[in-house]
C-alpha cells in the first residue's frame, strides 16, 4: 500500500494539534469549567463533604476553596484574611463575583482581603477563584464578614456623654467609639470612655441611662489600662449606682446578647497576645476588682454569645472574710460608712447563660465564689484559673435548686482550680497566699467545681475537661455527684492535695464516661502539713481531711451507659481508689465500668497527721474497688496494680508490680510533702512500657508524646 495517504493523516493530526496549543495559549479565549459552586465536586461526584473540612482532598481536575468563614472585623481598625484553595494549578486568582465586601475593605487577586472597615454590620459575598489550568478551572463559595462597632475604656479618655448627663449638668466628654484619649475640651468627642462603669452608668439619678449599656449586642469593648473598680468608690459613694439598690448590686445589668455569627465581646487589651496554646501571660491581663460589697464584679446573667477575653477578675481586700469561723484576720464590716472594700463573687452566670466564651480569664481572691450560678448552654472555658476564693472555684448552687437549662455543656481546656476554700492575701506576697483556710467543720467549703444540690435534678448535657487542674481544694476536686451528666469526657487532667475526693461526679442513664490519660495523687491529708510558699498558721482552721474517706474517685452510671478508665496513673494512700455506685439502685449490670492500661500505686501513710484522722484504711495499704451496689460490674485488664491490700493481686489479665516511676518515693510515706510535684514518668525499666492495649482514639500521651506500638499502661 502507498505510504502517502499515511502521511497525510499524520500531517492533518499536526496541524491539530499546532491549533490547539495556539488556542491553548491564549487565557483570554480559554473556557472556563465551573467546578460544583460551593462543594467544588465535579457533576455526579459526592457531595456529601462538609463545607466545613478545610483539609478536604479535592479530586482530580477539581478546585476547591477551603476557607469556611472569615475573622470578624472591628469598625474602623486594620483588618486582614486570607483566603484558601486546593486543587487544580496555581497560580490562583481570586475575585467577588456576587455582592460586596464590607465597605473598606478589599480583595486581593491573590485572596488577601484588607483595610479598615468603614461601616458595621454583617455583609454577606461570594468570591470566586479560577487557576492557571488549560481549560481553566474555577470554584466559588458564599462568605460574609461581620463588622463590630468597637468602643474602649483607657485612663486618659474622657466622662460618657448622654444627654441627660449634659441636663444633669454633669460633663460629656466622649462618646467611647475611638482609642483616643480626651483632647481636652468639648463634649461628645470621638474619645474613650475614662472609667470601666461608664459602659452601663452614665451617674444620672433616674435615668435609663444609669444602669443600661451604651454597647449593643454584637459590639466590641477594648479595656486598655487598669485596673478598673467595680462597685462604689467608697462605702458612702453617692457618684455610681446612685438612686440604685446600694452596694451590694451595684454590677453591670444583663450585658446585651451577641449572635451566632456576631458575638458581643469584652476584651483586655492584649487580647490578641496574653498567651501561649497552654498558658495564660497574667503579667498581660487587663484587671477589673470590686469593692465596697459588690456582690459580682462581671455579671453575666441572662445573656448570650457573648466572649470575654483576657481579664483579671478579683478585689483588693485581704483584710476581712465572709466565710469561715473564726474569721480571720477579722469578719467584713459589709454596712455602713465603715463598710470594708470587698466583694462576693467574680463571675456570676444563670439559668439562661449560654454560647459564652471564657478565655484566658483569671478570677481570684473574691470572699466567696470565682464563678457562680447555673448555666442555660453551651459554655467554652480556655486557659482560665479560679483560685483562692474563700468558698468555692465554680458553685452551680445558687440554693434555689435552679437546675441547669436543657443543653447546658461546660467545655473547659487548660482550666485550673486551685486552694478554694482559702482566703487570698492582698497584696499576693506568697506563693501559696492563703492567709487563712475553712471546711465544712469551720463554716467554711471548698469545692473547686460544685454542681447543685438536687440529686439527679439538675442534668449537665455534656463536661468536657482537658489539661484541667484541680488542688489543694479544701473539699472535692470535681462536680460532684448531685448533676447528673449525661457526657463526660477528662483527658490529660490531674487532681491531687484536695481534702476531700479527688475526682467525684455522677452520670445517667444512657450516658458515656471516658476518663483517659489522666494522673491522680490521693494525699487527702496534704493541707495538714505546712506548704512551701505559704503564710504560717494558713491551715489553722482545717479539720475534715480525707472527708468521706478521701476516695482518689467516688462515681456512679447509669443503665445502658458505657465507662471507660484508660492510660491513667494513680498514687494513693486512702482506704479505696475507686468507690462506685449505679444512679439508680440494682439497674447498673448493662453497663461495665471497664479499666484498661491504667496504674495504681498504694502507699502506706504512716505520717501523725493521718493517724490522726481516723478514716477507715488509716494504718493499711489502700484496697483497689468499692462496689457499692449489686450490679456494679468491673471489667478490667492490662494495668498494673501494687502494693495494694490482700486480695487484689495477683489479678487475672493484669499485672502485679512495681511500675517504677521516676519520681516514686518509698511504699511507706513518712512526710506529706514528698508526693509534692511527683513525677509520674515512667522509668527506663519500668513494666508498663509495652504493656498496654491499643484504646480506640488514644493517639498521645499526658506528655503530649505519640502512643508507642504496644501502648505503655499509665499516662505517659
Amino acid at each position: 500500500m502507498s505510504s502517502a495517504p499515511l502521511l497525510r493523516i499524520l500531517a492533518l493530526l499536526a496541524s491539530c494539534l499546532l491549533l490547539l496549543a495556539a488556542c491553548g495559549s491564549s487565557a483570554h479565549d480559554a473556557p472556563t469549567r465551573t467546578v460544583g459552586g460551593d462543594s467544588g465536586v465535579l457533576p455526579g461526584h459526592d457531595a456529601g463533604a462538609p463545607d466545613n473540612a478545610p483539609d478536604a482532598t479535592p479530586g482530580p481536575g477539581t478546585l476547591l476553596i477551603t476557607t469556611t468563614s472569615l475573622p470578624l472585623g472591628d469598625l474602623h481598625t486594620s483588618y486582614k484574611a486570607s483566603l484558601g484553595a486546593a486543587g487544580g494549578t496555581t497560580p490562583y486568582a481570586w475575585t467577588v463575583s456576587a455582592g460586596a465586601l464590607p465597605a473598606g475593605l478589599t480583595l486581593s487577586s491573590t485572596g488577601d482581603v484588607t483595610g479598615s472597615p468603614t461601616a458595621s454590620g454583617m455583609t454577606s459575598f461570594t468570591v470566586r477563584v479560577t487557576d492557571a489550568s488549560h481549560p481553566m478551572l474555577s470554584a466559588t463559595k458564599a462568605l460574609s464578614i461581620s463588622v463590630s462597632v468597637v468602643w474602649y475604656v483607657r485612663p486618659d479618655g474622657g466622662t460618657r456623654y448622654t444627654s441627660a448627663r449634659i441636663t444633669a449638668g454633669l460633663s460629656g466628654q466622649c462618646n467611647g467609639l475611638a482609642d483616643a484619649p480626651y483632647p481636652g475640651s468639648g463634649t461628645n468627642q470621638p474619645c474613650a470612655f475614662n472609667d470601666f462603669r461608664f459602659l452601663w452608668d452614665d451617674q444620672t439619678y433616674g435615668n435609663t441611662n444609669q444602669n443600661n449599656w451604651a454597647i449593643q449586642g454584637g459590639d466590641t469593648v477594648i479595656v486598655r489600662g487598669g485596673p478598673w473598680r467595680v462597685g462604689f468608690n467608697s462605702a458612702t459613694d453617692t457618684t455610681w449606682c446612685y438612686g440604685g439598690q446600694g452596694p451590694y448590686a451595684c454590677s453591670n445589668p444583663t450585658i446585651p446578647a451577641g449572635t451566632a455569627a456576631q458575638h458581643t465581646r469584652i476584651l483586655g487589651e492584649n487580647f490578641a497576645s496574653c498567651s501561649t496554646v497552654t498558658a495564660t501571660n497574667k503579667s498581660a491581663l487587663t484587671q477589673i476588682f470590686g469593692g465596697f460589697g459588690v456582690d459580682t464584679v462581671l455579671n453575666l446573667a441572662g445573656t448570650q454569645y457573648v466572649d470575654i477575653e483576657c481579664l483579671e477578675v478579683t478585689e483588693h481586700n485581704g483584710q476581712c472574710i465572709r466565710v469561715g469561723t473564726p474569721a480571720v484576720p477579722r469578719a467584713c464590716v459589709d454596712s455602713g460608712a465603715s463598710m470594708d472594700d470587698y466583694d462576693s463573687n467574680g463571675i456570676q452566670t444563670d439559668q439562661t447563660t449560654s454560647n459564652v466564651l471564657f478565655q484566658d480569664i483569671y478570677t481570684h481572691g473574691h470572699t466567696a465564689r470565682g464563678f457562680y450560678g447555673p448555666i442555660g448552654g453551651p459554655i467554652t472555658m480556655l486557659r482560665v484559673e479560679a483560685s483562692f476564693n474563700g468558698f468555692a472555684g465554680w458553685d452551680f448552687d445558687t440554693g434555689q435548686g435552679i437546675a441547669d437549662a436543657p443543653g447546658a455543656a461546660i467545655d473547659a481546656s487548660y482550666v485550673t482550680m486551685k486552694g478554694n476554700g482559702c482566703n487570698e492575701e492582698y497584696p499576693i506576697v506568697d506563693a501559696f497566699p492563703a492567709i487563712s483556710c475553712y471546711d465544712l467543720n469551720s463554716g467554711g467549703f471548698g469545692d473547686a467545681w460544685s454542681g447543685q444540690t438536687c440529686w439527679g435534678a439538675c442534668p449537665l448535657e455534656s463536661f468536657t475537661c482537658d489539661h484541667c487542674v484541680q488542688a489543694y481544694n479544701t473539699k472535692d476536686g470535681f462536680l460532684g455527684p448531685h448533676v447528673q451528666i449525661t457526657n463526660l469526657k477528662i483527658t490529660n487532667s490531674a487532681s491531687y492535695g484536695n481534702m476531700g475526693e479527688q475526682w467525684k461526679w455522677g452520670t445517667s442513664a444512657n450516658s458515656t464516661t471516658v476518663f483517659e490519660n489522666n494522673l491522680a495523687i490521693g494525699n487527702c491529708a496534704r493541707l495538714d502539713s505546712p506548704m512551701p510558699g505559704a503564710p504560717s498558721g494558713f491551715n489553722a482552721n482545717l479539720s475534715l481531711y480525707c472527708r468521706a474517706d478521701g476516695d482518689v474517685f467516688s462515681f456512679y452510671s447509669g443503665a445502658n451507659s458505657t465507662v471507660l478508665f484508660a492510660n491513667n496513673s494513680v498514687v494513693t494512700y486512702t482506704a479505696v481508689p475507686f468507690d462506685m455506685s449505679c444512679a439508680s439502685a440494682g439497674t447498673c449490670g448493662s453497663t461495665p465500668y471497664v479499666f484498661r492500661n491504667n496504674i495504681v500505686l498504694g502507699l502506706l501513710n504512716t505520717t501523725s497527721q493521718y493517724a490522726a484522722i481516723g478514716n477507715s484504711g488509716t494504718g493499711e495499704l489502700p484496697s483497689l474497688y468499692y462496689q457499692s451496689d449489686s450490679s456494679d460490674m468491673v471489667v478490667d485488664d492490662h494495668n498494673i496494680y501494687y502494693n495494694l491490700r490482700s486480695g487484689w493481686c495477683p489479678s487475672s489479665g493484669n499485672a502485679c508490680g512495681d511500675p517504677l516511676f521516676v519520681g516514686e518515693p518509698t511504699l511507706t510515706l513518712t512526710d506529706e510533702s514528698s508526693l509534692d510535684n511527683f513525677d509520674f514518668a515512667l522509668s527506663s525499666t519500668s513494666p508498663a512500657i509495652g504493656a498496654g492495649v491499643a484504646i480506640p482514639g488514644l493517639t498521645t500521651s499526658y506528655s503530649g508524646q505519640p502512643v508507642a506500638n504496644p501502648p505503655d499502661v499509665g499516662a505517659y
